[in-house]
């Protein structure tokens, strides 16, 4: 093309530097004849360029009018004399003519195909209209398309909007962001502790809070003993989110009472309409920050949460009143309906079974027709269920996914146990025909979680769906367990807890002791956590392989044919290798069909959930996992490492 070619002679001129720079090397070290013969050779190139270069610009030039000639779309005058920048390009993006605007607005360095410098790809020139960004502005593009000689031309008119979009970025900047800062372990920390330092404790973390938001022209003000209240402009909401909200580890590092740091949860609500908005969805966020385990910030946007922190392990909050009120709304949720539907996440395990058969035990205390939706092919917890339907109170308690939708109706209650994402559940379409849905939880709560719910018992500090479970159960009268019931309810615990060794708090072993009073038996709890001969072997094969990353992360990969329950094996794996010297954290990747696996675990000092979040997964601290569709096990490792390495960059300092 002409046009880069002349562009390319321009940009020659550059050389004459080096010309000059060999010419008075040449009279400094060699005078004479040599370098007068070569200072006159000079001269010669440079005057035979400049006249190259005079031809062909007024050769372009020519091209250029002779083109536009062929436009029967205006004439050359008045297109010359319009008072906005003006480009012709054919149907490849190459310039063939451009206005003397454009030349002032812009430059001849603009006159170049569409592609190398305005980064448009010709097919967007169909469009029509489209906006670009040119010498520091911002253009609205209208194109004009016209057909000469069987040929395409398109004629680009640039209107100018950069004062628009200035004042949309001004607007936009301007808008009132809402944040809610809670002092989440406020109890805890000052528990016992005089009225004199807790004053002092609290003035230094409200200046710590203060200095935070010096430079934001925000208005703070402190609304209860333990809680702030913030509005700021958007402008600095970016400021913030690149800083990881750095207030939490500032604050969780201050010299103050006791051995428990203070820790902060905050809920921030953006892109909102207006204020009252702005506040709903910051009261949301904190919130969802605190059914994560706190210590960490939540912004809420119309795209959904982004989160940080959340590396402080939590502390066991719990209080039973909780679970004694909620008790009694979900025995007046149960008089409501007719039949009752429990279900837990997919591949369930001995903590999903046997909130299941908790909750089936309390409907059917309150005289309604109860099922449990389980999967036996991927059901984890063969042994319970087998127990369960070899029993004469449990034998007609399953239903299949087809009966289950035939028997879902406006009278019905869907209860969902030890999950509340409604994808992670076995049976996520059956949702939506529910008369009333419920849900109990421990899991740290996720951004997808399930609304529009009649009872939502979340609550994160619990060490299992089936201490819950068992809460509800001690508050309601009508509710008998058999042996067999509470030997499911005890199991969950027992799993969840790792043998009562981690996330136990004075609920757990309250909840295990009711438990024991009605009949649960710890030997039979033992004898359901026995495998096969394959499934031991494949869990010995798997620690065998479990290589170190980074010094305190056991990673093990099983990409081979197995023989076992390979999900059992991999989690139980998972947690041996938590007992391997300095190791921190434990995974365990593994195949099924098509997607790679991933059970995480660790002692509370590396929050998995995190990594796994970062993954598509989920969970909690402890233990997590997630679903890496259509990838392989290397793709999966790399996924996992790359995980890792965020995790470790977002470290507190």
């Amino acid at each position: 093309m002409k046009g880069k070619t002349l562009l390319t002679a321009v940009a020659a001129r550059s050389s004459y530097i080096v010309l000059a720079v060999f010419v008075i090397l040449f009279q400094l070290l060699r005078p004479g004849t040599l370098s007068n013969a070569f200072l006159l050779c000079a001269g010669c190139y440079i005057v035979l360029f400049e006249v190259y270069v005079h031809i062909l610009r007024r050769n372009v030039k020519k091209v250029m009018k002779n083109t536009v000639a062929m436009l029967d779309l205006t004439s050359l005058r008045r297109l010359e004399e319009f008072p906005i920048p003006i480009l012709i390009s054919n149907s490849s993006g190459e310039v063939l003519w451009y206005s003397e605007t454009f030349c002032d607005t812009f430059g001849e360095e603009y006159a170049v195909c569409l592609n190398s410098v305005y980064k448009i790809h010709p097919d967007i020139l169909k469009n029509k209209t489209f906006s670009v960004d040119l010498a520091e502005g911002s253009y609205y593009v209208c194109v004009d398309c016209s057909v000469q000689h069987e040929k395409e031309m398109y004629v680009l008119y640039f209107f100018d909007r950069t004062d628009l979009v200035t004042l949309q970025q001004e607007h936009n900047d301007s808008k009132p962001v809402v944040a809610h800062i809670l002092v989440d372990n406020y109890d805890e920390l000052f528990k016992n502790v005089k009225e004199s330092d807790r004053s002092v404790a609290m003035a230094t973390i409200d200046d710590t809070i203060s200095k935070w938001t010096q430079g934001t022209s925000c208005i703070l003000r402190k609304i209860e003993k333990n809680r702030y209240f913030v509005i700021f402009e958007n402008r600095y909401l970016n400021d913030f989110m690149k800083e990881r909200f750095s207030i939490l580890d500032t604050v969780r590092d201050l010299p103050i009472l006791g051995s428990i740091p203070p820790t902060l949860s905050i809920g921030v609500g953006s892109e909102k309409d207006g204020f009252a908005e702005s506040d709903e969805a910051a009261r949301n966020a904190l919130d969802m920050a605190l059914s994560r385990g706190g210590d960490q910030a939540v912004v809420s946007k119309a795209t959904g949460y982004d989160f940080f922190g959340g590396y402080a392990r939590g502390n066991d909050r719990r209080a039973k009143i909780t679970s004694r009120v909620l008790a009694s709304s979900f025995a007046e949720l149960l008089n409501s309906v007719k039949t009752v539907i429990v279900m837990g996440h997919q591949y369930a395990d001995m903590d999903s079974l046997g909130a299941c058969v908790g909750i089936a035990c309390i409907g059917r205390s309150f005289g309604k027709k109860t099922h449990i939706i389980l999967n036996p092919e991927t059901n984890l917890a063969e042994s319970l269920y087998d127990r369960l339907v070899d029993s004469n109170l449990h034998s007609d308690l399953f239903i299949s996914k087809q009966d289950a939708m035939m028997t879902v109706d406006l009278d019905t209650l869907v209860v969902i146990v030890d999950t509340h994402r409604a994808s992670y559940t076995e049976m996520p379409e059956i949702i939506q025909y529910a008369g009333k849905i419920a849900v109990i939880d421990h899991h740290r709560k996720s951004a997808d979680f399930i609304q529009d719910t009649h009872f939502f018992f979340h609550e994160p500090y619990a060490s299992s769906a089936c201490e819950m479970v068992t809460e509800l159960i001690e508050y309601l009268e009508k509710c008998r367990l058999s042996a067999l019931e509470a030997d499911a309810l005890l199991a969950g615990i027992y799993l969840d807890t790792k043998n009562f060794s981690l996330k136990t708090g004075t609920c757990t072993f309250e909840a295990s002791a009711y438990l024991r009073n009605v009949g649960a038996s710890t030997v039979n709890v033992k004898l359901m956590f026995q495998t096969d001969v394959d499934t031991y072997k494949l869990k010995a094969e798997l620690i065998s392989k479990a290589e170190i990353y980074e010094k305190v992360y056991a990673v093990s990969l099983c990409d081979m044919e197995t023989v076992g329950n390979l999900k059992i094996a991999a989690s139980q794996a998972a947690d041996e290798m938590l007992n391997i010297e300095n190791v921190q954290a434990a995974f365990c990747l593994y195949v099924i069909k098509d997607s790679v696996y991933v059970s995480a675990r660790s002692y509370g000092s590396v929050n998995v959930q995190l990594i796994m979040e970062k993954l598509g997964g989920g969970g909690h601290q402890t233990m997590a996992g997630c679903q890496l569709k259509d990838t392989n096990i290397k793709e999966g490792y790399i996924k996992l490492t790359n995980a890792i390495d965020a995790y470790i960059d977002e470290q507190p300092k």
